[in-house]
């Protein structure tokens, strides 16, 4: 993840969008998960998709994949 380097503010709104599903989709998966397990795995996976969408909102960091992304469309 980087600081600089910041797309648009268009693009800037389909990540945070894109985040925030994936911080929804790993909150069911957390809530659906049937064991022990199954519910550290989420957890973490979880907790993983809340870091990238903290940094996101409150640092203005784009994860790195989006970056990379965004090259490549343009």
């Amino acid at each position: 993840m980087t600081p600089s380097s910041t797309p648009d503010k268009f693009r800037l709104r389909e990540i945070e969008q894109q985040l925030v599903a994936d911080l929804h989709a790993t909150s069911e998966q957390t809530r659906l998960a049937s064991n022990e397990e199954e519910k550290r795995g989420a957890l973490q996976t979880y907790l993983r998709a809340l870091h990238r969408f903290e940094e996101f909102a409150a640092k203005g960091i784009v994860p790195e994949e989006f970056l990379q992304q965004s090259g490549r469309s343009h």
